[in-house]
């Protein structure tokens, strides 16, 4: 999806550029920004670059985005072996932005069976700290197992369940947060279960996606909140997809329910437009539903 700015407010517009699976770190960047129709918003500038990640950052200002509106262009000029590339980039600025409303644990609560699906492993921490569990044996990539929860089931500490924030592959260093209340030793035995967190940022993305194509994203009036529900449906989909194996097995029935209860959540989802910015909806501004949003299953 397109960055999105909200109307009148500072922000950072971000690209970063990948050959081979690699990002790119570039020597220098600039930037020049324009308004969707073509008129320049910010001749060219000298932009930042993360040394070690390769992104690229520009300042945007309240003047940037001081008015609303689709398909505003970023032109990055970029410097990698002494030879200079170019980057075309849309954005748009909005008057309300979407942050994603659910977690895993609003699947689980919703569909439980998926849970015993996930990704899991169990094993016996080879050192414990404060923050930490260390299981040297654990050799996924790093952050694999970032945002799962881990959980000790046996030994010292028994009982405690916690959110991973970080994952290290080379130490078998999985972080945890908030402390344990106990911390774990060589007796404690652990399951730690992987986070839908990519199906779910894929999902809100598809999302997105599908609120954009219904035309005027950028008058659209809505909070997250009001996207929990379909979103939960849309995720659970596409995962019921990810387990089948065969056509109309138990879990493309799933699939098949999920998508009906998807479609219906959406079409009857209200909205509202405040097109000429008086922070009222007026009578032509509201719209009832989405039914004539065009809806296609992936």
């Amino acid at each position: 999806m397109k960055q999105q700015f909200l109307k009148a407010k500072t922000d950072t517009i971000r690209l970063t550029v990948y050959q081979d699976n690699r990002a790119i770190v570039p020597a220098s960047s600039a930037i020049v920004l324009k308004k969707p129709n073509g008129d320049e918003l910010q001749a060219s500038a000298v932009v930042t670059v993360d040394a070690t990640t390769g992104e690229m950052t520009y300042a945007l200002t309240a003047t940037h985005t001081a008015d609303k509106g689709l398909d505003f262009r970023a032109t990055w000029s970029y410097v990698v072996g002494g030879v200079t590339y170019t980057e075309e980039q849309l954005w748009d600025v909005v008057l309300s932005r979407l942050s994603i409303p659910i977690t895993d644990d609003d699947l689980y609560a919703e569909l439980d069976s998926i849970r015993r699906t996930n990704v899991q492993e169990i094993g016996t921490a080879t050192a414990g700290a404060a923050g930490t569990l260390t299981d040297t044996a654990r050799k996924e990539a790093d952050d694999f197992w970032t945002g799962g929860i881990i959980e000790i089931l046996e030994g010292t500490g028994q009982g405690q369940r916690r959110a991973v924030s970080d994952f290290v592959s080379s130490t078998g260093v999985l972080s945890v947060s908030p402390n344990w209340t106990t911390t774990p030793d060589t007796t404690s035995v652990y399951r730690v279960v992987r986070s839908y967190t990519n199906r779910i940022i894929t999902c809100f993305e598809k999302f997105e996606q599908m609120l954009y194509d219904r035309g005027r994203r950028h008058e659209l009036i809505m909070e997250s909140s009001q996207i929990r529900v379909p979103l939960i449906y849309l995720t659970i989909h596409f995962i019921a997809l990810d387990q089948r194996t065969t056509l109309d097995d138990k879990w493309d029935l799933v699939a098949g329910d999920y998508w009906k209860k998807f479609e219906s959540s959406f079409s009857n989802m209200k909205v509202s437009y405040d097109a000429d910015e008086s922070g009222t909806i007026d009578e032509e501004e509201r719209q009832t539903d989405l039914n004539s949003v065009r809806i296609y299953r992936t």
